[in-house]
């Protein structure tokens, strides 16, 4: 306790600068969705309730992490990145949904993201799609690169649809998978940036991507497990051994900060909304830890309802749960 609290007050400037972030983007996400929502008289029909849930959690969640990284250059982010990559956030759930749930032709998904001012919109899903795809051509200073680094996302996304397997597949090709997954993302909202990624920052980007990739995971655990796709989390035969897999990349995602060469000021400043992200996911595990104590030391996903599973991140009393676990990784 004593230690959080001198963190607190030894590195409140950057926690303060974190804060206006995260008011800007309150302000700015809520000004979009509402402008948006004009465009759509249905909207409830075209976005359901689920996807705004999750529209509203990965911007928050990718922004934050994204202010931090411009803290940890020394700088403050900008307001074209933020509005690029809150529209980036607010595109995704529907991006998942193209390759996952949807009958799309892939030449239909590149023409959203590369030329959305010339396409054609088919569906209403479409039409919203480009509203946000619009916006990041229009705040993204370099966008031959953005499009680029959107292709290796693309190749990525592509690539993880091998994970819906009926066989059991080698873990480290799950791991591989998965893995370019997060890191393509990630570095994609990066390079979205006023300024392009160094080599050190990308490795230190594409190991941040992993580690996130366990939450996403985490949260869709028991989806992941009725559609037959493994994952990092996905199937699970011991909680602890998990936890220690989970653990080893948190490491080496801390390894590759300290090589990143910035300042340990600076390095906490981005360490702290990603901090996060680290103890939502332990809280996870935690409560897997106890469903398995409920089950005798076993843990059958087919035994859990998906309330029973996730933990909601919305409680703040969660959200200081998360906080505190991480302290300790």
């Amino acid at each position: 306790m004593l230690k959080s609290i001198y963190y607190i007050f030894r590195y409140f400037p950057f926690y303060y600068k974190l804060f206006r972030d995260y008011k800007k983007t309150i302000k700015y996400s809520k000004l979009l969705i509402a402008e948006v929502q004009l465009l759509f008289p249905n909207w409830s029909s075209v976005v359901n309730t689920e996807n705004q849930k999750r529209m509203k959690d990965y911007i928050l969640i990718q922004t934050l992490w994204t202010a931090g990284f411009c803290l940890l250059r020394g700088e403050r982010i900008k307001d074209n990145e933020l509005k690029a990559v809150v529209n980036i956030s607010a595109l995704a759930p529907f991006y998942d949904d193209f390759f996952d749930k949807r009958e799309m032709y892939l030449e239909n998904i590149h023409e959203l993201i590369e030329n959305p001012f010339e396409y054609n919109p088919k569906t209403d899903l479409e039409r919203l799609f480009l509203e946000f795809s619009k916006r990041i051509h229009e705040n993204v200073k370099d966008i031959s690169l953005c499009l680029e680094n959107a292709q290796k996302v693309f190749n990525a996304q592509y690539e993880s649809k091998k994970l819906v397997s009926k066989e059991l597949l080698d873990r480290k090709e799950v791991r591989r998978i998965a893995f370019n997954k997060g890191a393509s993302t990630v570095i994609c909202i990066c390079n979205m940036l006023n300024k392009r990624l160094s080599e050190k920052e990308e490795r230190l980007m594409f190991q941040l991507g992993g580690v996130a990739q366990y939450l996403d995971d985490v949260f869709d655990l028991r989806e992941d497990y009725i559609e037959g796709r493994q994952t990092l989390v996905n199937p699970i035969t011991n909680i602890e051994f998990l936890k220690t897999s989970f653990a080893d990349e948190v490491k080496a995602f801390k390894y590759h900060l300290i090589e990143s060469g910035y300042s340990k000021s600076n390095r906490m400043a981005f360490y702290f909304p990603i901090s996060f992200l680290l103890g939502a996911t332990l809280l996870c595990f935690k409560r897997y830890e106890f469903l398995e104590s409920e089950n005798e030391g076993g843990f059958d996903i087919k035994n859990y309802s998906r309330h029973e599973l996730v933990v909601d991140m919305d409680l703040w009393i969660n959200r200081l749960k998360a906080f505190k676990l991480a302290s300790k990784v």
